[in-house]
């Protein structure tokens, strides 16, 4: 579920002719629905020069024939493959070119295209989507090729650890219904489906009068809806079929007891609480918010030691029902069966007691003020525009809205008695293999991104601005920037889209530089010891104060503030009582150790930080301090004292930036940082943070064999001599993004097209380029399935020498160019993003502008200046390779 903050009244209107109605009391919002049924949504948000849009076709996974599981699915790869009147090879340059973000989701009952691009290129997407919402390709020969990378994609989700278990209480649950089956796909799916399938498939569901187009960002509402009427009205209308209703039946208890593929213990209870559709599924969402609070007894678990990760979570609601899951991780080595009875005991008093008045009064209380949020990123804004309109349905977010502020406490305390029953819960103790993989268990999301394509490609004449016009507007950063007495950097952004204030703290700090001899992990029992309150305050009533003003904060090495701004005063105090004044007592050093030894205990048990660890030892020398690794022993080995004079050591003032940005004025902000944090003081020199220079790495081969792999998942990697300092960044920087992505996406790439849409052997393929003061990386990943891997290395080769040989040809250089330059300009599009990237450059001792800076390097950089680059700094022969499958 999406809520927003803003109350709007709007009415869904039909007609002749598109009639616009703006929300009450707010011009910057229109809607309309077309004459064919498309529903149009125009949102204006001045944050950046950025517009969003996403249209979402009404059809889901849901929607899969019996026969062919993953069609969705399917189909939504197939919208990249091109149109009657845009080829395949067109829509990539077109896509290359606007250098934003580019992407798909299929979800159960709804398919979601989303751009985000400089607002002066809206026009060119909206002809992208009104085409193929006209009609699509579907051909034989392009779902042949398509096939394989999207069974590189079955492989992977199969492949993410836990994934075992969540599916097959998924397919018990759901059982009989369509949301049993994978929504992802099966590659004996695919390997039946053909292109005339899925064209009978766009046909049926793919219709204005079948879907909703959210635009949101830096656009005249008037105008925009104008443009959209010009190029979608004349699509036709076509009749959808009835869904087949979803009967649910009652889930009886049942208990999994079995070895999973996660790297530590995890117990987990499900229930089946109400979908989207009904009545309740607003004091659901809230009490699921209730269920995770800090101050729950769930999230408490792990405060008190007794867990190293403990909460509620919720898999996508569905019309009829949401899956959540009551979750414990144990410490390796632990029954994960007792934490079972523990979760249980937990629900079952909730049920039995109910939610304590005060935590839901103080959880609704934020998850209102949280609707501000959307407001602050213009992506953000779209999609949580097309979730209220497209999945949950609602009349309009007033209703909405509304719905939120009437739920009670007895509404919540009726559905725990109701849906928390032991005889339907969905009991898993789930004990992990030896060597489990160690990827997130949530599913990466599609990258979609467009390929670049081979040669000059002509555009329709409505897309040609996209290569020759480089000159996309630049988003104004103008920061007021000051340094407090002690040291502090300050860094101020005044934004008024909304009245909310984010503020970003971060102190410089390199633990393998600084931990001492003999306690490695130092750092992380302190990072731990943030969580627990202050030296004054014990963790609730920290909490308690922070609910108060409906503030969320995290204190550390990073450190956060997000709350509106009337509450600025109130917030930045007790923020900077945590940063300051840490709980240095006996219990919350305690219960922090335990904490960071689980934490360690299970990163070391999985393949994956080992295998990263082993390729790691082999780029660097013998003792280098980057190399340090914390065990269980050394963190248990910690004393209270260490952790104290770490703290005194590591954070000091002279090392930390603090970003203020939101609905706040430059010297307010600074009145009240200042009040709150000008007593730290740092004592003595600063250290010197800069790691050593290393030699440069031999060739070497890893092979790592975990059990939850069906792929080969490759990474190579190499040190590289350049460094910060040298000019020639800029033509590796582009070079790099023209060979696998770089700033402008992993997917538009040479090595994307030549290893995807060309051979099909992989799903995805990314390149990373880190260049630092003293050392440097180069790194290339991908997966395939285990027979094809030799030939994807072999390509991967072939294009890295093709780099320094050949200059880049000059079509190809500007697509590069406008991709990233245009990149700039999206990358600024979200406060939390702006923040962020002047925090980043702030601590790495960059220019706050160095994005403007590198633009108006890469716009001067020539295909020769790319070539050296790629000649005197990488080496394809001395490549440490990776391997971690079966």
């Amino acid at each position: 579920m999406r809520l927003l903050a803003f109350v709007l009244s709007l009415s869904l209107l039909a007609g002749a002719a598109p009639r616009p109605a703006h929300a009450a009391g707010d011009p910057s919002i229109l809607r309309a629905t077309l004459a064919n049924g498309l529903r149009v949504l125009v949102v204006r948000d001045t944050l950046a020069p950025v517009v969003s849009t996403e249209v979402s076709y009404l059809v889901g996974s849901s929607d899969d024939p019996a026969a062919f599981p993953g069609m969705a699915h399917a189909q939504e790869h197939m919208l990249f493959r091109g149109t009657p009147n845009v080829s395949t090879d067109q829509l990539n340059t077109i896509a290359t070119a606007l250098g934003g973000d580019y992407n798909a989701f299929t979800r159960p009952t709804v398919t979601q295209f989303l751009f985000t691009v400089p607002a002066s290129d809206l026009g060119v997407v909206l002809h992208i989507e009104a085409d193929r919402m006209r009609d699509v390709l579907d051909a034989q020969s392009e779902w042949s090729d398509e096939r394989g990378a999207i069974e590189q994609e079955v492989a992977m989700d199969e492949s993410q650890p836990g994934s075992d278990f969540f599916n097959d209480v998924r397919a018990k649950v759901y059982a009989g219904t369509p949301y049993a089956r994978d929504p992802v796909g099966t590659k004996a799916s695919f390997d039946h489906l053909t292109g005339t399938e899925l064209k009978r498939f766009y046909h049926t569901w793919y219709v204005p009068n079948n879907a909703v187009l959210v635009i949101a960002g830096d656009v005249d509402p008037a105008q925009t809806l104008a443009e959209v009427s010009s190029l979608f009205a004349g699509i036709p209308r076509r009749a959808v079929p009835a869904r087949t209703a979803v009967r649910l039946v009652p889930v009886p208890r049942t208990v999994i007891r079995r070895v999973t593929t996660l790297p530590y213990p995890l117990a987990a209870v499900g229930y089946r609480l109400p979908g989207v559709n009904s009545k309740d599924y607003v004091a659901s969402f809230l009490l699921q918010a209730v269920l995770n609070s800090e101050r729950g007894a769930l999230r408490s678990l792990t405060t008190r030691g007794l867990t190293i990760g403990s909460g509620f979570q919720a898999d996508p609601a569905l019309p009829e029902s949401q899956l959540c899951y009551a979750v414990g991780a144990v410490a390796p080595g632990q029954d994960p069966w007792a934490m079972t009875e523990r979760l249980e005991s937990i629900m079952a008093r909730y049920a039995r007691d109910g939610i304590p008045a005060d935590l839901f009064e103080a959880t609704k209380r934020r998850v209102i003020a949280d609707q501000q949020l959307s407001r602050n990123s213009i992506t953000e804004l779209a999609s949580d525009w097309s979730d209220v309109l497209a999945v949950d349905k609602e009349p309009s977010v007033e209703h909405e809205v509304a719905l939120l502020r009437g739920v009670s406490v007895a509404d919540v305390n009726r559905l725990a008695r109701t849906f928390f029953s032991p005889a339907h819960a969905i009991v898993g103790a789930l004990t992990p293999t030896y060597r489990a993989g160690t990827q997130s268990t949530e599913k990466p999301s599609e990258t979609l991104l467009p390929q670049r394509p081979a040669g000059n490609v002509a555009l329709p004449s409505w897309a040609q601005p996209v290569i020759t016009n480089f000159d996309v507007p630049q988003p104004s950063l103008s920061p007021t920037v000051s340094e407090l007495p002690n040291g502090i950097r300050l860094i101020v952004r005044p934004e008024t889209i909304s009245h909310s204030v984010f503020v970003f703290g971060g102190i410089e700090t390199e633990p393998p530089l600084q931990e001492p001899s003999g306690s490695d992990g130092v750092s992380a029992v302190l990072e731990g010891i943030f969580d627990y309150g202050t030296a004054t305050v014990d963790r609730d009533h920290f909490q308690r104060r922070l609910e108060a003003i409906a503030a969320r904060e995290d204190a550390g090495s990073s450190f956060s503030l997000q709350l509106t701004s009337d509450a600025f005063e109130q917030g930045v105090e007790l923020l900077a009582d945590n940063e300051l004044h840490p709980r240095f007592d006996e219990a919350s050093f305690r219960a922090a150790q335990r904490q960071a030894a689980g934490n360690v205990a299970a990163s070391l048990s999985g393949s994956h930080v080992i295998a990263l660890h082993d390729l790691d030892a082999k780029l660097l020398p013998a003792g280098d301090p980057a190399l340090r690794q914390a065990t269980p022993q050394s963190i248990a080995a910690v004393t209270l004292d260490q952790a104290k004079a770490y703290y005194a050591k590591a954070f000091r003032p002279d090392l930390t930036t603090i970003v203020v940005i939101g609905d706040i004025s430059a010297p307010r902000a600074r009145a009240v940082i200042e009040h709150a944090f000008g007593s730290w003081k740092a004592t003595g020199p600063k250290p010197d943070l800069t790691y050593p220079s290393v030699p440069l790495n031999a060739p070497a081969q890893i092979k790592i064999t975990p059990q939850t792999m069906q792929q080969d998942a490759v990474t190579l990697a190499e040190l590289i001599g350049i460094t910060r300092n040298d000019p020639a960044r800029y033509a590796l920087t582009l070079g790099n993004a023209v060979l696998g992505g770089g700033d402008a996406g992993p997917l538009t790439s040479l090595l994307f097209r030549d290893l995807r849409m060309n051979a099909g052997l992989v799903y995805q393929v990314n390149t990373s380029l880190s260049i630092g003061r003293s050392r440097s990386r180069f790194e290339i990943t991908y997966a395939s399935s285990p027979q094809n891997a030799a030939q994807a290395r072999t390509l991967v080769d072939r294009d890295l020498r093709e780099m320094q040989r050949t200059p880049i040809p000059q079509r190809e250089l500007e697509l590069t160019k406008a991709s990233l330059l245009r990149r700039t300009v999206v990358d600024a599009s979200a406060e939390d993003a702006i923040a962020g990237g002047l925090l980043r450059r702030s601590i790495q001792g960059l220019p706050l502008d160095e994005p403007v800076i590198a633009a108006g390097h890469i716009k001067a950089t020539t295909a020769e200046q790319i070539r050296d680059a790629f000649a005197r700094w990488i080496r394809p022969a001395e490549f440490v390779q990776l391997t971690e499958g079966p």
